[in-house]
C-alpha cells in the first residue's frame, strides 16, 4: 500500500496525518504550535509529529512523500516561506529542504489555503469542478483558486491572497480587515459600550469578545449580535461577488470556522453576492460550504503530495 503524509502548519496548532490515495485518514496526531518560540522550535515539533505518523505506517506500506500546508506568502517551487505574519521569525525559511533533509522523503510545500482548495477539488465538495474558488473565513480570510484543474499560483506562488482585496481604498481597508472572524470580534467590541443591554456583555467583555460569542448571541436573538451578523453577511457577500467576477468558477466553496459554525451566515452572504453580480452568468455559480471541515488542512496538504507523485 502507498501513502503520503499531510502536515498542516498553523499559528495555533500543528496537525499531521497518514493518508491513502483515496483521501482517507489512517492515522492522525496534533500538538500546539507555540509559534512564539520561533521557526526552529516549530519545525522540531513538526518533525516529531512526522516521526509519530511514520511509526504507524503498516509493515507493507510505503510513504511516497510529505505534503505541507503552511502560512504564506511562500514560494511553492522552492518551498521557502517568505513571511508568515502570525508566526514570528518565519522569514525566508527553507521549509521544504529542511524537512526533506531530516526525513529523507520528498516534500512539497504550498500555501495552506491553496492546499485546502486542492483537497476540496480532489476529495471534497468541488470534486467534479475544473474551475473552483475556495475561501476560508476564520481568524483571517484566505483562498485558493483552481483553473482548468491546476492551482493558480502566479509569480512566486503569491497569487490569490483574496483577503487582501481592497474594499475601502480611501482607508486602504482590505476584505480581511472587515469580514474575518477577528474583524467581527473587533466590530462587536467597538459596539458593546453603546449597547449595555446586549447579551454580549454576559458572554464576554469588549477585550475578550470573539466571533463565536457574536454568533452565540445572535442565535439567542440578541439585537446587536444579529445586526453584527447581518453586517458580516453583507461584507462576505460583497467579497464573494468580486470573486465570481474575477474567476468565473464552476463553484465557490467556503470553509473556515466562521462559516462552518454558522450555516445561515452563508445563506445570507450568498443572497448578497447574487444581488451584486452583473448578470445571471454569475448567479448560476453555486456558493456552497466546503465539505472537508476540520481536516481540510491535512487532507489538502496530503493532496499536494498525491498530485506530485501522480497517485490516483
Amino acid at each position: 500500500m502507498k501513502y503520503v503524509i499531510g502536515v498542516d502548519i498553523g499559528g495555533t496548532q500543528l496537525r499531521c496525518a497518514l493518508i491513502n490515495s483515496a483521501g482517507a485518514i489512517l492515522a492522525h496526531t496534533r500538538t500546539r504550535s507555540h509559534a512564539d518560540q520561533g521557526p526552529a522550535a516549530v519545525i522540531g515539533r513538526v518533525l516529531d509529529l512526522i516521526a509519530q505518523i511514520q511509526a504507524q505506517v503498516p509493515s507493507n506500506g510505503q510513504v511516497l512523500g510529505i505534503g505541507v500546508g503552511a502560512p504564506g506568502p511562500l514560494d511553492p517551487e522552492q518551498g521557502i516561506i517568505f513571511a508568515a505574519p502570525n508566526m514570528p521569525g518565519w522569514n525566508q525559511i527553507p521549509l521544504r529542504d529542511t524537512l526533506a533533509q531530516s526525513t529523507g522523503l520528498p516534500v512539497w510545500v504550498d500555501n495552506d489555503a491553496n492546499a485546502a482548495a486542492l483537497g476540496e477539488w480532489r476529495f471534497g465538495a468541488g470534486h467534479h469542478a475544473h474551475h473552483l474558488v475556495y475561501v476560508t473565513v476564520s481568524t483571517g480570510i484566505g483562498g485558493g483558486v483552481i483553473i482548468a484543474d491546476r492551482l493558480l499560483h502566479g509569480r512566486l506562488g503569491a497569487a490569490t491572497e483574496v483577503g487582501s482585496i481592497l474594499l475601502d481604498p480611501a482607508r486602504v481597508t482590505r476584505w480581511e480587515d472587515l469580514a474575518s472572524g477577528s474583524a467581527l470580534g473587533r466590530a462587536a467590541a467597538a459596539a458593546m459600550p453603546d449597547h449595555p443591554q446586549s447579551l454580549l456583555h454576559t458572554l464576554a467583555s469588549p477585550t475578550t469578545i470573539t466571533a463565536a460569542h457574536v454568533a452565540q448571541a445572535a442565535a439567542a436573538h440578541d439585537v446587536l449580535a444579529t445586526q453584527l451578523m447581518q453586517r458580516e453577511a453583507h461584507l462576505l457577500g460583497i467579497g464573494f461577488a468580486s470573486l465570481l467576477h474575477l474567476f468565473s468558477p464552476e463553484v465557490l466553496l467556503v470553509g473556515g470556522s466562521v462559516i462552518l459554525e454558522n450555516p445561515t451566515l452563508l445563506e445570507q452572504a450568498r443572497t448578497i453576492a447574487y444581488a451584486h453580480v452583473l448578470t445571471d452568468l454569475y448567479r448560476e455559480v453555486p456558493i456552497l460550504p466546503a465539505s472537508l471541515g476540520d481536516e481540510a488542512g491535512v487532507i489538502g496538504a496530503a493532496t499536494l503530495a498525491l498530485e506530485a507523485v501522480g497517485c490516483r
